[in-house]
């Protein structure tokens, strides 16, 4: 890490409210908040906001669109590199979760100064600007304003072939699903501010919060892939209803196959869980059945919100296990966690083991 703090220099964190993806409005608010709302429908516009996708696709012509995200979040951490890093890795994955290359980004950065030396501020670009500059991506510039929370993150672009464009819809009844992160970065988190995460769980935290998903896309994409997302602030159970309504189908998550970071299951047990889990519960429990005994503390990481979370794949069931093998010789944590069945769109049924 590059920590600039001193005993005189104020915690990142101090009076954060919610941190990383944690901090996201839930689906239930942005639903009831885009009710009704005027959207606007052009041939070359590619995605919509109906089934919240990760970012927009615009055609320029037959072979090439745009893809065009935005994303920030409050500190999660006090070190300002590690998160110029993290929230630059978090943004950037939209693209890859579109199918795509990113190429240029801006700095979103919203910052109260009088709190904090201009180094700080400047150690959280440069975290950022690493981070991009391992991905490929130019920041180009930006823009700043004075706020009473610190803000940063990105607005990112990249570019697809159309025929080549992922999106969180397409699944067919049968295929499976492929996770390329663990998670329980939310209860991690509060397991770290907590001082109850030890050393090597928090080195573990810090390396999935970071690593970008480039190489997961490209051990993937020459095999057929249906639909596709990263796990984010609406935690795997919301994302998974997404990819399920987008497809008309249901999905069986196996909780057991679900890769989960070090100590997250003990943390959970103890009442780490942030806020944000309860509001994903209230948003898609309601499309969330339980077939056997599935633990509360488990349930609780399936809806936490994931902050730089993996890449989801739907995938024919005959491609998985040699995905698994190519991801697994890359250096990626993937497991198949499930599959899409005929059903009632939009439900997930949650299981443990071979039920």
């Amino acid at each position: 890490m590059h920590n600039t703090e001193s005993s005189n220099v104020r915690k990142l964190t101090a009076g954060v409210k919610a941190g990383g993806c944690a901090a996201k409005l839930s689906s239930h608010e942005l639903s009831e908040i885009l009710h009704g709302m005027h959207t606007f429908n052009c041939e070359s516009l590619l995605t919509s906001i109906e089934n919240f996708e990760d970012a927009a696709v615009y055609k320029l012509t037959e072979d090439l669109a745009i893809i065009q995200t935005v994303d920030f979040f409050p500190p999660l951490v006090d070190d300002p590199y590690l998160y110029g890093q993290i929230a630059a890795t978090n943004a950037i994955s939209d693209v890859y979760a579109m199918g795509g290359t990113p190429i240029l980004a801006l700095n979103i950065l919203c910052f109260p100064t009088c709190d904090f030396p201009n180094e700080v501020v400047r150690e959280i670009l440069r975290g950022g600007a690493e981070q991009a500059a391992k991905a490929g991506v130019v920041i180009a510039g930006g823009h700043s304003i004075q706020s009473p929370e610190p803000i940063y993150g990105l607005s990112v672009t990249g570019t697809v072939a159309p025929a080549q464009m992922l999106t969180n819809s397409g699944a067919k009844s049968g295929d499976k699903l492929l996770l390329c992160k663990p998670i329980g970065t939310g209860v991690a988190l509060l397991g770290m501010k907590g001082d109850v995460l030890s050393s090597p769980a928090l080195q573990a935290l810090i390396d999935s919060m970071t690593t970008l998903s480039t190489t997961a896309l490209r051990c993937v994409r020459p095999y057929k892939i249906t639909a596709a997302t990263d796990i984010t602030g609406f935690g795997l159970l919301g994302h998974l209803h997404e990819m399920a309504k987008g497809s008309k189908l249901t999905v069986r998550l196996n909780a057991d196959a679900v890769p989960l970071l070090p100590e997250v299951l003990a943390l959970a047990e103890q009442g780490f869980v942030p806020a944000g889990a309860y509001g994903n519960r209230k948003s898609f429990e309601q499309f969330t059945t339980y077939i056997n005994d599935v633990d509360l503390s488990l349930c609780d990481l399936l809806y936490d919100p994931q902050t730089s979370g993996g890449l989801l794949f739907a995938l024919n069931d005959g491609d998985v296990e040699n995905a698994l093998s190519d991801l697994k010789n890359n250096g990626v944590e993937a497991a198949c966690i499930g599959q899409f069945v005929d059903g009632m769109g939009g439900n997930v049924e949650v299981y443990r083991g071979s039920s």
